[in-house]
């Protein structure tokens, strides 16, 4: 009762000053309690049909297209710079994403594989039995797992797929019609996502690796320090400067790989560290066949890790720059083919298990002596 009298009390005071209004020569037309009601229903209404237009969460893209394999039409920017009738034909873009999706259950199962082979493996890395060794490698290989879901979320957004890229953080205060239409989803793919989400991915990806030579190793100063402070780089490092690579195509030179210089330097680092930890943990292995000499052993011990990374790196390189969509595929299949041959070198360690006699390089004893 009490709302009810206030709102009342309101429209007679706001009826009477129109009224002032009209006889003061203000207003032509006095307007009723009514007619107040009625505008003001009417502009709320209109903010609530704008609000609603922008907000628009049932709005996806591409529009109209329910079911997982319906793509939308290639971007317009495509046409620019590819001269093709089809440069994104919808059967190409679905098999580029089951090839994303299907690094997930590899990955899985891996991971279950060392879980469920664990005291094997132990022994055939000689750790005198101790499968935290293992975990700490099941946990790198799910956090590289687990780095690859920014790079889907990426993509599903683009629409599967790869195209120019514009940047709407540098969008002016009051755009021309054709800067807004360089920031649509439906003409270019958005370069600050793709850089956050490669910032992202890529230091999963680090962080995966130093896990996994900390496996290898052992938990020991050196390998403490190299997780930690991936972690602390990757989480809290500056984001700036950044890198300004470019690779130039059709004369154009046209940016790849947007990361922080400081997160660059971690993953190289990691990289090349976690490559030694691959020929420490697999060149017993194959160096335990007569058919294979040191040279191939070790190249066979490195080959997993060597084709996950070129993957990528062609992905990020080539693929995204010259923005052909075969590309994307040829570069996914490089890398699932070295997920494969990690789980093939894993299946190997069990089947041959310990081999104390094969000696290492002296540069690994060095490393596992620190």
């Amino acid at each position: 009762m009490i709302f009810h009298s206030i709102a009342r009390a309101t429209f007679i005071i706001i009826a009477m000053l129109d009224g002032l209004e009209g006889a003061q020569g203000f207003s032509k037309k006095p307007r009723t309690v009514a007619t107040c009601r009625r505008k003001i229903r009417t502009s709320v209404h209109h903010q609530n049909v704008v609000n609603q237009d922008m907000n628009a969460p049932y709005v996806i893209y591409p529009d109209k297209k329910a079911w997982a394999w319906e793509r939308a039409s290639p971007k317009k920017s495509l046409s620019t710079v590819l001269d093709q009738k089809n440069p994104a034909p919808a059967w190409l873009l679905n098999i580029i994403e089951l090839a994303h999706w299907v690094s997930f259950p590899i990955g899985f199962y891996i991971a279950s594989f060392l879980f469920n082979n664990s005291s094997a493996i132990a022994e055939a890395g000689n750790w005198g039995g101790s499968t935290s060794q293992v975990f700490f490698i099941m946990l790198g290989i799910l956090n590289q797992v687990f780095g690859g879901g920014m790079a889907v979320l990426m993509h599903v957004y683009e629409g599967w797929m790869v195209a120019p890229f514009k940047n709407l953080l540098v969008l002016p205060e009051n755009p021309t019609n054709e800067q807004v239409d360089a920031v649509r989803v439906q003409n270019y793919n958005n370069a600050w996502l793709r850089a956050a989400a490669y910032q992202m991915l890529m230091s999963f990806q680090s962080l995966g690796l130093s896990l996994f030579t900390m496996g290898v190793f052992g938990v020991k100063p050196w390998t403490q320090s190299l997780v930690y402070g991936t972690a602390l780089i990757s989480l809290l490092g500056p984001k700036e400067p950044r890198l300004e690579l470019t690779r130039k195509v059709d004369g154009e030179d046209r940016p790849v790989l947007p990361l922080s210089i400081s997160l660059t330097v971690v993953l190289a680092v990691n990289v090349i560290i976690q490559l030694l930890a691959c020929v420490k943990l697999f060149y017993p292995i194959f160096a335990q066949s007569d058919k294979l000499g040191t040279a191939i052993a070790v190249i066979a011990s490195i080959l997993p890790s060597t084709l996950q990374g070129a993957g990528g790196a062609i992905e990020g390189y080539f693929a995204e720059s010259s923005f052909k969509q075969w590309q994307h595929l040829g570069a996914f299949i490089i890398l699932l083919a070295g997920f494969l041959l990690l789980g093939n070198a894993f299946k190997q360690m069990v089947l041959v298990g310990s081999t104390p006699d094969v000696m290492l390089p002296s540069f690994l004893n060095m490393l596992d002596s620190l």
